[in-house]
């Protein structure tokens, strides 16, 4: 809509306008304000600064048209006059124009020139404020761009990371005051001492990018790209001062103020590189530390398993010398008596006495050294098992309850197991297709430990080897001891190695530990505890019935 002020002195100009521009006003084109004189008119403007145009007279009473035009600038620069006046001279239309008036009708008004010079002006004035309004969001957009630009140069220069523009040809647009603390330079000598560095390595990479071989940093890794970016490169240098710096690259290829350039960023990684490095040294060493640990512990264990063993195989030794010596006693006094016999036989004087006599010490000698040399047999058949029980062993199907009764019996005759019982409850026929001889290294390891830890000094004990077979086709083994149990704080790492409550004795705890990495491991089973203070302890093992 455009809004026009009137000034003119005759009253019937009004009536004719009005009537004139009903329609206009009345569909919200045009609007018309009047005044009848200049003093008036500027009234007028000031108390409504929408006015777009003034449609006014030249002689007039008081102030006349032409003095009007003077003051309209100090009013509203953006307002148009139009000049209307009965004098149509040419020394009015250039006074009125010289003043700054944008059209001049003559009178009589001919309505459809007013008409179509209304609308021009209209159209002038709004592309004149439309004008305005683009320079001042111009301006003000040019001021908000200075005063951002201002701010993010304030940013960069303050920034922790190095920034720098180098155009293709490696000149230096621009750096901020990190770059140049990293190449421990002035920012004036940029140009000669860090340019350089920085120029060398981007159009290396570059080149290798044209040539599309990757580039590798001092780690081994390609360059990490993103579109027409490198991120994560490393860079090594050493500043005049002596220091090394290194410092972490990206650069993007793009264009500022019309040229070519790359945009480098620069990250100090000096600090990061040397706690990398003392890091990778703590954790070589660290590794070399659990690795002689890891050694330590698989000697210990087999220094253990070696003196149960041992202490085994002194014991059975010892068992076997009683029936072997009872067996040869007894092999010699028939060898005497067989040698009487004969004598008196072939010189004639043989008699039923005699010989009823030699046959009755025979038969008794003869179960005695039956007996005897069963004895033997058995106690070197639980010997062997003892010395070929290793973990290596291999695989095989054996009846638990005759393999159990063996181990039983190696484990009996040890002095540990003396004023003890040590009993054994398996049902028949179940078989086990799995490692015997890791087994045997368990069972044994855990039939010492609790004869060793188990039973106060001087007290006897017992402990029962039971199994039974499960639902889930695994069998439960458990061995059990009626003695003063496991401390409580024991308990939670009685697996872990190391872990003894008689270190001052002479154990380094570590029969457990190898006992829990054969059973979870070569017998793929598991192991549990339940003991009570004062209660006892049990052992229990289960495992499958065929070991995968």
């Amino acid at each position: 809509m455009g809004k026009i002020l009137v000034v003119d002195d005759e009253l019937d100009v009004e009536t004719l306008i009005m009537q004139r521009f009903r329609r206009a006003i009345r569909a919200g084109e045009l609007e018309f304000l009047f005044a009848h004189d200049g003093q008036e008119a500027l009234a007028t403007l000031r108390s409504d600064p929408d006015i777009d145009m003034v449609l006014s007279d030249i002689n007039m009473p008081g102030m006349d048209g032409l003095t009007l035009l003077d003051h309209l600038p100090t009013v509203n620069a953006d307002i148009r006059a139009v000049m209307v006046s009965a004098y149509g001279d040419l020394g009015n239309i250039r006074a009125a124009m010289n003043r700054g008036a944008f059209d001049f009708i003559v009178k009589p008004i001919d309505f459809a020139d007013l008409e179509a010079t209304i609308h021009k002006t209209l159209d002038a004035c709004r592309a004149v404020r439309k004008l305005r309004e683009d320079l001042q969001e111009t301006r003000t957009a040019e001021a908000a761009s200075r005063a951002q630009a201002a701010r993010l140069r304030r940013v960069l220069d303050t920034s922790p990371i190095g920034v720098s523009i180098v155009t293709d040809e490696g000149e230096l647009l621009y750096c901020n005051q990190r770059c140049a603390d990293l190449f421990g330079v002035a920012p004036d000598a940029m140009r000669q001492r860090g340019v350089a560095e920085l120029y060398r390595h981007v159009e290396a990479r570059e080149r290798r990018k044209r040539e599309g071989v990757p580039a590798l940093d001092d780690k081994g890794h390609g360059d990490k790209l993103h579109g027409d970016k490198i991120h994560g490169d490393e860079i090594h240098v050493v500043r005049d001062d002596g220091r090394a710096v290194w410092m972490t690259v990206s650069f993007d290829h793009t264009t500022y103020e019309d040229r070519a350039v790359y945009i480098v960023w620069l990250y100090d990684i000096t600090e990061r590189k040397a706690q990398a490095e003392a890091l990778s040294s703590a954790k070589d060493a660290a590794e070399k530390a659990l690795s002689d640990l890891e050694r330590m512990q698989g000697d210990l264990i087999r220094a253990e398993k070696m003196a149960v063993i041992g202490q085994l195989i002194a014991a059975v030794a010892h068992e076997v010398n009683t029936p072997v010596g009872i067996a040869l006693t007894a092999a010699t006094h028939l060898q005497t008596a067989s040698e009487a016999i004969v004598l008196t036989f072939n010189d004639g004087l043989l008699r039923k006495s005699d010989f009823q006599e030699y046959v009755g010490t025979a038969c008794e000698v003869s179960t005695l050294l039956v007996s005897n040399i069963e004895r033997a047999a058995a106690l070197i058949q639980s010997l062997k098992l003892v010395t070929e029980g290793k973990a290596s062993s291999p695989r095989s199907r054996f009846d638990l309850r005759e393999y159990l009764a063996d181990i039983i019996l190696a484990v009996r005759v040890q002095p540990t197991a003396a004023g003890h019982e040590l009993l054994l409850d398996c049902p028949e026929g179940l078989v086990l297709d799995t490692y015997p001889g890791a087994l045997t290294e368990v069972l044994i390891a855990l039939l010492t430990n609790a004869f060793a830890h188990a039973f106060d000094p001087g007290r006897g004990g017992r402990v029962t080897v039971t199994a039974c077979l499960h639902p889930d086709d695994r069998v439960e083994l458990c061995v059990t001891d009626d003695g003063r149990g496991i401390p409580a704080e024991i308990l939670p790492r009685l697996f872990q190695p190391f872990a003894t409550t008689r270190r001052g004795a002479g154990s380094m705890g570590l029969g457990l530990y190898a006992v829990f990495n054969l059973v979870t491991g070569k017998l793929a089973g598991e192991i549990n505890v339940d003991s009570l203070t004062g209660r006892g302890t049990s052992m229990v093992l289960r495992l499958p019935l065929d070991a995968p």
